[in-house]
């Protein structure tokens, strides 16, 4: 890890800054959103509902968790601009996205944009939650989701119609400077009605936006339906990618973190919609993301590598806590885990010519698009 003052960071000393400044969060003073109030994307500390990032050098955008108590903090140097410190010593500069009016919007029916996306880092358009899970119906919701953090703050998310997210999408991509979606939403039990959503949302957003202004993909995180041929209409439809998260390799704590996942589809049946994506679109048409930090690390390896070798993308997010949900009152693991898993995940990728979804400075959370940017050089330092 990086130390002293005026010390610029290179770009794997960001992957490991990345993952501190996730799991551990970062003091975030009042003075430091004062100072690029109407220049920057930077909503002030006292807002809960903020999706903040900050922008690493190398392009790396890392989610702002905000933590009073955390041994990094950011603040204004001597030439007035923000940096990050460690136990009071500079490490590196730092910068925000720049600003938009994107969090001002709200869609005809009267939701506000920020209540069914956010913008991540510079061009990424994430939704959330388009629909509510029907695994909260039955008290089976994994773990570590953000429904579960809502639900303990007494907020019901909206939903969002298909014009709804063609219309959050056109403004996005005129004045916000997207270039990549990514689609999220509840899990059904009906996972066919849950096919002909996702694709219902496409076409809306092709026909009333024009899919290919966005200049980089569009993809969907969905549960695996029972009959994988579903997932065909959600690619004729106009998706780049599809994806069925399989959280973490070990079944026995999949049941236990995913409970609703689990029961009403199961790992096998996720890795049978994975390998027929692939087996019919291709290679880097399907993907699936493991929380980096739940399992050890041997067993998450064990499934990227059989994801690879089938020509599925394995993709990782850096686990990141929070009250309430699996794990949270365990410590997360340290910095040699995720160089390990950053290293085999590189050699994956290079082996097998997987390309991860992703931007540059653009997922808060995802190392994937990170780690294939610098591919080479983490593989050289092994």
């Amino acid at each position: 890890m990086l130390s002293g003052t005026d010390t610029e960071t290179g770009a794997l000393d960001a992957l490991d800054l990345k993952v501190a400044l996730i799991q551990g969060g970062v003091q975030y003073p009042e003075r430091v959103y004062e100072a690029v109030a109407g220049r920057a994307r930077l909503a002030p500390p006292s807002n809960p509902f903020a999706c903040n990032c900050l922008i690493l050098p190398g392009e790396v955008a890392v989610h702002l968790n905000a933590n009073p108590s955390s041994r990094y903090a950011l603040d204004v140097d001597d030439s007035g601009d923000p940096a990050l410190y460690r136990d009071g010593a500079r490490v590196c500069a730092i910068r925000f996205p720049r600003a938009s009016a994107y969090y001002e919007q709200a869609t005809s029916s009267g939701i506000p944009y920020g209540g069914l996306a956010v913008l991540e880092g510079e061009g990424l358009l994430a939704f959330f939650y388009m629909w509510a899970c029907e695994y909260v119906k039955t008290g089976e919701t994994c773990n570590f989701c953000f429904q579960v953090r809502a639900e303990q703050m007494g907020i019901t998310l909206p939903s969002a119609t298909p014009d709804d997210v063609a219309e959050i999408i056109g403004w996005s991509v005129e004045h916000a400077g997207v270039k990549e979606v990514q689609l999220t939403a509840g899990s059904r039990f009906a996972t066919e009605k849950e096919c002909a959503q996702y694709a219902a949302v496409l076409r809306a957003v092709d026909e009333k936006v024009g899919l290919d202004r966005i200049a980089s993909e569009i993809y969907c995180y969905m549960t695996a339906p029972k009959d994988p041929e579903w997932t065909d209409r959600v690619f004729a439809a106009g998706a780049d990618r599809v994806a069925h998260d399989l959280h973490v390799w070990d079944p026995e704590l999949h049941a236990r973190i995913a409970p609703g996942h689990a029961r009403a589809v199961g790992r096998e049946a996720q890795l049978r919609s994975l390998e027929y994506i692939a087996g019919k679109h291709g290679p880097n048409k399907a993907f699936s993301a493991f929380v980096a930090g739940l399992e050890p690390l041997e067993s998450m390896l064990e499934g990227a590598e059989y994801l690879a070798r089938r020509g599925i993308v394995p993709a990782f997010s850096v686990w990141m806590p929070p009250a309430g949900t699996a794990g949270a009152d365990r410590e997360p693991p340290g910095a040699d885990y995720y160089r390990a898993a950053r290293r085999e995940f590189a050699r994956l990728y290079r082996a097998y010519g997987l390309v991860p979804p992703g931007i540059p400075s653009g997922s808060h959370v995802s190392m994937c698009r990170d780690i294939h940017r610098n591919m080479e050089a983490i593989l050289a330092e092994a």
